[in-house]
């Protein structure tokens, strides 16, 4: 979008040296310009903006390991029960919290490929790519999944885990089985990638860049979140995670919360009760710091 609207700018500008007459018929009405934007451009109207949550009043001052514990008690929510509880985490994800719109109409981007497809379903098979629209070799007619950052396996698909929503974005079908159960890393020579920029290698998965932060954000939360219970059964430990947590705080840092990622902390939050707090300030990462990150 910020491409496009520089391009138009610079037409403008030229118009202007060149001593051109520029009148209210030259410039391009507002329907114009949204018409000119690709359709996964234009965000969805963003729900308005709540207090800054108290809690992070309270985290103030703490560091390390207190304040991992803080923020282990404060991400503590209402634990759903089993059933069907998964399945309605799914339906508002689709519906809801990752609906953020194509263009004028609803719509769920796929996380991975940063594809829009249009619909207000609230089931993931109705959400299919067009062709080959992320550019990955494959057609994804079965439509869009539920991609657990932190893997089902680690914590055997056990809840409340399974479908806390803070860590699950939707994805085609066939990125999500691309990933696997693969630690996210830096890939330098791909046997698979996507237009997007996502890219799977020997070091491991690697999302895009506009998503790194979201997905260091997932995995730090999980952490915090359920660092008491079993989630790390048949993963090795190092690989998956102590070796990377300075890559996961890096790129925390360098694609911090946007508008989008903050929307679906609220929606979220309105849905299950609770927040995840490296979205409301993805500072306190560092404040928790590398070490206390991989002791747990």
């Amino acid at each position: 979008m910020k491409r496009t609207a520089l391009l138009l700018l610079s037409a403008l500008a030229i118009a202007v040296s060149c001593n051109r007459a520029v009148s209210a018929q030259d410039l391009p009405s507002l329907e114009q310009f949204i018409a000119a934007l690709p359709a996964q451009a234009v965000p969805a109207p963003l729900p308005p903006l709540k207090v800054q949550p108290q809690y992070l009043a309270q985290a103030s001052g703490l560091s390390g390991e207190k304040l991992f514990q803080y923020l282990h008690t404060a991400t503590e929510y209402p634990p759903p029960g089993t059933g069907t509880d998964y399945l309605k985490a799914k339906r508002y994800m689709f519906s809801v919290a990752d609906n953020v719109g194509c263009g004028s109409g609803p719509g769920v981007v796929a996380f991975y490929s940063q594809i829009c497809v249009g619909g207000d379903s609230d089931s993931g098979a109705d959400y299919k790519e067009r062709g080959d629209a992320n550019g990955d070799g494959l057609h994804d007619s079965d439509g869009m999944n539920a991609e657990h950052t932190w893997p089902q396996g680690f914590f055997n698909k056990a809840a409340p885990m399974k479908s806390d929503l803070h860590h699950i974005f939707p994805t085609f079908i066939g990125v999500n089985g691309m990933r696997g159960s693969e630690p996210f890393g830096e890939v330098s020579s791909p046997s698979y990638a996507t237009d997007s920029g996502s890219k799977l290698g020997a070091e491991g998965f690697e999302p895009a860049d506009t998503v790194k932060g979201d997905v260091a954000r997932a995995l730090l939360y999980f952490l915090v979140r359920y660092h008491d219970r079993k989630i790390k059964d048949g993963m090795d430990n190092k690989d998956f995670w102590t070796s990377r947590v300075e890559m996961f705080l890096r790129w925390n840092q360098q694609d911090p919360p946007d508008a989008a990622e903050r929307r679906r902390n609220e929606l979220i939050a309105d849905y299950q009760g609770n927040r995840n707090p490296f979205v409301d300030n993805h500072r306190l990462a560092d404040q928790v710091g590398v070490k206390v990150l991989q002791s747990h």
